[in-house]
């Protein structure tokens, strides 16, 4: 009986997965209404520096293709200490889910 309850999903919670190596960020595509969310692995993209890390990337947004030059420096703790963004703005995930939403329920 067990086994059909963990088939069909009854009994255990659902365990939401939580990315452990990932860090998210948010972008915003500086005057289009275009956003994009992006991925740091912290084994393999980011750089050692001094105090931290620095992590480099070209984000390129997959309505209109355009590339975003991305410099983002973190602490030790993997705070974001500074950051710069050529062709687009870093944005918060709460305002990155309200446009996605606002732009799903468009549709």
């Amino acid at each position: 009986m067990g086994f059909l309850r963990n088939l069909f999903g009854g009994g255990k919670k659902e365990q939401k997965y939580v990315d452990k190596n990932g860090i998210y960020l948010y972008v915003k595509v500086n005057n289009l209404d275009s956003r994009v969310k992006v991925r740091a692995d912290k084994q393999h993209d980011l750089m050692r520096t001094d105090g931290g890390f620095v992590w480099h990337k070209t984000i390129v947004d997959s309505k209109y293709f355009r590339r975003m030059q991305a410099t983002v420096y973190f602490d030790n703790n993997y705070n974001i200490t500074n950051s710069d963004l050529e062709g687009g703005t870093f944005i918060s995930e709460e305002e990155y889910i309200a446009a996605e939403t606002a732009v799903d329920e468009e549709e």
